[in-house]
């Protein structure tokens, strides 16, 4: 008695299994998150509008990856620099790597509330992509003058660029 159903339910099971595996160990898309716990925050400038964003990169996957730039430029933050190791750099499944990106600040008013993740281009032997990691929401960086009366009226955290932009942009929260 021939069962044709077995092999194609044998294959839908395999693949029910092994596509979660696969995404899970980071093969289709690297598994790449920004950890600030450590190393979050960062310095500010207003006489040059600069600020800078402190954060790790950690490889979440189970494979490496080669880490080959980290950071663009908007409309609002220009992309000076990126200071941290030479790219490209091979991340290993659970490594991190610190890494500083500096921003002049070219337009306060356009600022965005909405996410702005940071795009880190990543290639493995099968090719090139590019995974974008966020920073955690952080407080506020406010200027001496503003500190006392911001305090009872900050409004917690902000977007990682929101809040490093607020001491250059001298906002009254």
């Amino acid at each position: 008695m021939k069962l044709p159903w077995v092999l194609p339910a044998a294959a839908l099971a395999l693949a029910l299994i092994a596509v979660p595996l696969a995404w899970a160990a980071g093969f289709p898309v690297a598994r790449l998150l920004a950890d600030t716990v450590e190393s979050g925050g960062g310095w500010s400038d207003a006489a040059k509008r600069t600020v800078s964003m402190r954060f790790a990169i950690r490889n979440d996957g189970w494979t490496s990856v080669q880490v080959t730039q980290v950071g663009h430029s908007s409309s609002f933050m220009r992309l000076i620099e990126a200071d941290g190791p030479r790219f490209p750099l091979e991340l290993e499944a659970g490594e991190r790597v610190q890494v500083e990106l500096v921003y002049q600040v070219t337009d306060c008013d356009n600022i965005t509330s909405e996410d702005w993740p940071i795009p880190v281009r990543v290639e493995r032997w099968w090719g090139a992509q590019t995974v974008e990691v966020d920073p955690s929401p952080q407080e506020p960086d406010v200027s001496e003058e503003f500190a006392d009366t911001v305090d009872s009226e900050m409004p917690g955290l902000s977007k990682w660029h929101a809040a490093r932009a607020s001491y250059v942009c001298d906002w009254q929260l």
